[in-house]
Parts: structure tokens; C-alpha cells; sequence
């Protein structure tokens, strides 16, 4: 199997990145009735990439006897669970986490030895006051994948290089073409996410909303950004009811029935091991002005208090070893951030080709995708007020014909500055 290398110190120089959390009302640690301590480790409900460390904890408690608990904690319950711990004195010992609260800051532990001597991309981490308190467990990217057979049935030739991606005039162009000549009943699904949103309006040449001398503001394509997205949401070229209602994109894609779903690389060992009606592929995403994806990925902390905080650190430090983290990585289908990691992702040829395809939409994208979410996710950490789904929920008031686009812009400047401005 194609083995793949961590390659992303060019992009990623500027990177400051942040850690998110997970909770759940157990305690972080608990004596069995030998008297030996119980890690528990939160994570958010993922099958594959919580799938990979439950294979991570069983390795290690062959090796050192000592057991580490996953615990699946929902998504949607995730940073409230764990806040209420922290604030109750009881806090989990280790968890993955994707965002997180103010109220942790002077609950985490540093994890810079481990970073350090283990060789994790210090430009992934969040440091506080030189300590790191959160380390990127994996990186993600946002990409686009299509239903090849829907494509191929249409005649649409897919972009093969660098120079022939499309635009995303030619893209919606050829999506009319596939939905005319088949059966396809959407031609795109997009996740509900502002994640996902704001990567596709870097390629119109968005920066963002930016901190601009105690005011956020955002440039004007930005603004022809959204005018495009809430155009293309006509329950034709893409159905309202991902947005506004909550419908499962991922598995509409799934169903057949669209021609391409705009997500990133976390679900490739889902489509690997569960596509079977139809032939998928990963390929180039459009771009209006430059090429963009959107960096994120999920982090690991360690609480203060725990009660297992040196047996917590030992086993941070070796899943963290080179040869334990190519393991976990190859498991759950993880970009690496160890430096030197070798992952034998176990894949088929077209899920395998899929990895070069987001690793050159890294490589080819503008800094952007990693300066702006870096600094937001941080916010998070840093301000006493949150406003991660801001452009979400103004988005989704669009849709539902309740402002217009100009006033969903004023409304999120206005409020990532009232949030995060001082």
C-alpha cells in the first residue's frame, strides 16, 4: 500500500491551531478492585476514527496492563458535558476534541514534552503562554467527491491534473449536464457547517471576517461567495433540506442519488469500506478565484485533576510514538502530524489515490484555510463569549427567505466583534 509522509510545513508555517472537548458525567479516572486506575478517554461518535483508538487502548493494555476506557460522548453534547465536569471538580482524564470552553483554559495540562520529543507539527498545536495545551491527534481537509458512475452515464469528463480543474461556473455547468442525462436527483450536497462553507468561499477569494482595529469586517467576495451558495440551494442543484432541516448529506451521497458531496477526508474509510452501488472518486475541488480547502482536524488534552495524571501522560507519550501513531493513523484513516509517520492505510486504489488528491489541495491551497480557522478556534479558548456557528446561522436565515445576504454579513461582523474583538 502507498505509504504517506507528513508534508504540510509550507502551508502550515503560520498555523496556530486549537483544541475543542468532549464530556460525559463519568469520572475521568476509577479503581478497579485490584486498585489499579482506569484512564478514560472521551471522544465524540465517530465508528472509524473512534473505532481506531478503542484498537489503540486494547494495544496498550496488552503492553502495560493498564486500561484505557473509551467513551463515546454525542457530538451535540459534547463541550457541554465536559464543562459541566470541569466545573464540578471531576474532569475526564484525556479526550479528543474538535472545539471547546473558555472555562477549561487553566484546567489543561502541557503537553509540550510530548510534542516536542515525539516530533508532533507544533504548528497544529494551541499554546497558551508557551505550554501547549492541546496537540493535533490527526489533520483534516476539505474536499469534493463525486458519483463516478453518474458522471461517466452523462458523459462529464472530471478534472485528471492540476490544469484542467474546474471552475465553478464549469462545475454547476457540467452538474446541470448530469442531472439532465441521468437519474441523479441532486447534482451537490454540502454538510451544514460553517467549516465547510467558509472553504468554499476562500475560492471566490473570501479572507474571512478579520479583526480589523477592533471591528471585524470580511472583503467583498465574500458576499459574491454567499450570493452563489444561496443561489445554487434551488432543490435542484442542491436541496434546501441539509441546510434548513438537518438532512444527512453524507447519506444522501451514499444513496446514489447525487452527483457529488463537497466534505472533506474523514469519510474516506466510510466510502472505502461502504459504497457498493456505485463507483466514487475523490477529485479537485472548483475554485472561482484560487484554489482553497479548509484545515481542521481533531486534537488531544489532558485535564488537571484527574486523579491518573501521570498514568494519563505515559500513555499520551506512547500513542503518540512514531510506529503507535502510524498504527492509529493508518486505522482510522488520519492525515498525519507526526513527523516521519509512515501510514499504511489498508485501502483500495481509489481510496488510496484519494490521500494524494487532499494532499495536493493542502499544498495548493491559499494560507487561509489555515490562518483564519486557526485563529478562530482559538477564540474559543480565549474569550469569555462564543460565536463558532455565527455565518451558519445567518446562512440558514437566508434560506429561509428571513434576510437578505447583505444583512446576514452585518450580522456576523457584528457579532464576531461584540464576541471576539477586545
Amino acid at each position: 500500500m502507498k505509504k504517506i509522509k507528513l508534508g504540510l510545513a509550507l502551508l502550515l508555517s503560520c498555523l496556530l491551531l486549537v483544541v475543542s472537548a468532549c464530556s460525559n458525567s463519568s469520572s475521568g479516572s476509577e479503581k478497579a478492585s485490584s486498585g489499579s486506575k482506569k484512564i478514560q478517554f472521551f471522544v465524540s461518535g465517530d465508528t472509524v476514527e473512534g473505532g481506531a483508538l478503542t484498537e489503540m487502548a486494547k494495544e496498550y493494555k496488552k503492553e502495560t496492563g493498564v486500561n484505557v476506557q473509551v467513551v463515546d460522548v454525542p457530538y451535540s453534547d459534547f463541550v457541554t458535558r465536559m464543562t459541566n465536569m470541569v466545573k464540578s471538580g471531576n474532569p475526564p482524564a484525556l479526550a479528543r476534541v474538535t472545539g471547546f470552553s473558555p472555562i477549561w483554559r487553566d484546567k489543561l495540562a502541557d503537553l509540550s514534552s510530548t510534542m516536542d520529543s515525539k516530533g508532533v507539527d507544533k504548528n497544529l498545536a494551541i499554546t497558551i503562554d508557551d505550554k501547549a495545551v492541546a496537540i493535533p491527534i490527526d489533520l483534516t481537509a476539505v474536499g469534493l467527491y463525486i458519483n463516478k458512475d453518474l458522471f461517466d452515464k452523462a458523459g462529464v469528463k472530471v478534472p485528471t491534473s492540476e490544469q484542467d480543474i474546474w471552475t465553478w461556473d464549469e462545475f454547476i455547468s457540467d452538474l446541470k449536464i448530469v442531472l439532465d442525462k441521468t437519474d441523479a436527483k441532486y447534482g451537490l450536497v454540502m454538510d451544514p457547517s460553517s467549516h465547510r462553507l467558509s472553504s468554499f468561499l476562500y475560492q471566490f477569494g473570501s479572507k474571512g471576517f478579520v479583526n480589523e482595529n477592533g471591528k471585524y469586517t470580511t472583503n467583498a467576495e465574500t458576499k459574491k461567495g454567499l450570493e452563489t451558495f444561496v443561489k445554487l440551494n434551488d432543490n435542484k442543484i442542491m436541496p434546501t433540506s441539509v441546510w434548513l432541516s438537518g438532512q444527512d448529506a453524507s447519506a444522501m451521497f451514499k444513496s446514489g442519488q447525487v452527483a457529488a458531496y463537497y466534505s472533506g477526508n474523514w469519510q474516506l474509510k466510510d466510502f472505502d469500506k461502504n459504497i457498493k452501488n456505485f463507483k466514487w472518486q475523490s477529485v479537485y475541488m472548483p475554485y472561482e478565484k484560487v484554489r482553497s480547502t479548509n484545515l481542521g482536524g481533531n486534537y488531544v488534552i489532558q485535564f488537571k485533576g484527574s486523579g491518573v495524571e501521570k498514568e494519563t501522560k505515559k500513555f499520551i507519550d506512547w500513542l503518540y510514538t512514531k510506529e503507535n501513531y502510524a498504527k492509529m493513523a493508518g486505522l482510522g484513516g488520519y492525515l498525519p502530524v507526526v513527523e516521519g509517520a509512515e501510514v499504511d492505510y489498508n485501502s483500495s486504489e481509489i481510496a488510496t489515490s484519494a490521500y494524494d488528491v487532499y494532499r495536493n489541495e493542502i499544498s495548493s491551497s491559499d494560507p487561509v484555510a489555515a490562518v483564519a480557522r486557526s485563529v478562530n478556534d482559538k477564540l474559543q479558548l480565549t474569550s469569555d463569549k462564543q460565536a463558532v456557528d455565527a455565518l451558519k446561522q445567518e446562512v440558514i436565515k437566508v434560506l429561509n427567505k428571513e434576510e437578505s445576504v447583505d444583512q446576514a454579513i452585518s450580522n456576523v461582523e457584528k457579532t464576531f466583534t461584540e464576541q471576539y474583538a477586545k
